[in-house]
């Protein structure tokens, strides 16, 4: 139930995004499913995970808060470039649990042979 409400305010919010460029809403979901990935791959047992995105004119500033299941502190945060298919975000992202950076990457998900999303 509310990951169906978090996901219907996620769309709600996507309609109020702009037609060109970066969308808050629309980074900042992408972000949050694609950096929780990275971190289970990594070993990270995530418990929870919440982006949010600051839109500008050519990028979007990017901090995600969170906690593990042994309740130490996640913090991603960064600049995403640019959004392609929902399914891969570029720019400089750097995710840290505890005191430990976990990674820090040029971009996020499957990349290769994707076009720009339009938010």
């Amino acid at each position: 139930m509310v990951a169906a409400l978090a996901a219907g305010a996620a769309v709600s919010v996507a309609a109020c995004d702009p037609d060109d460029g970066l969308g808050s809403s629309a980074v900042s979901v992408t972000t949050d499913q694609l950096a929780t990935h990275a971190l289970k791959h990594d070993g990270v047992q995530v418990q929870w995970l919440s982006c949010s995105a600051q839109t500008k004119r050519t990028s979007a500033s990017v901090d995600c808060v969170g906690r593990t299941d042994e309740q130490q502190k996640i913090s991603v945060k960064g600049e995403v470039t640019k959004q392609m298919d929902d399914l891969c975000v570029r720019g400089r992202l750097t995710a840290t649990v505890g005191s430990r950076q976990v990674f820090a990457v040029q971009g996020l998900g499957n990349c290769e042979n994707r076009t720009a999303a339009r938010s």
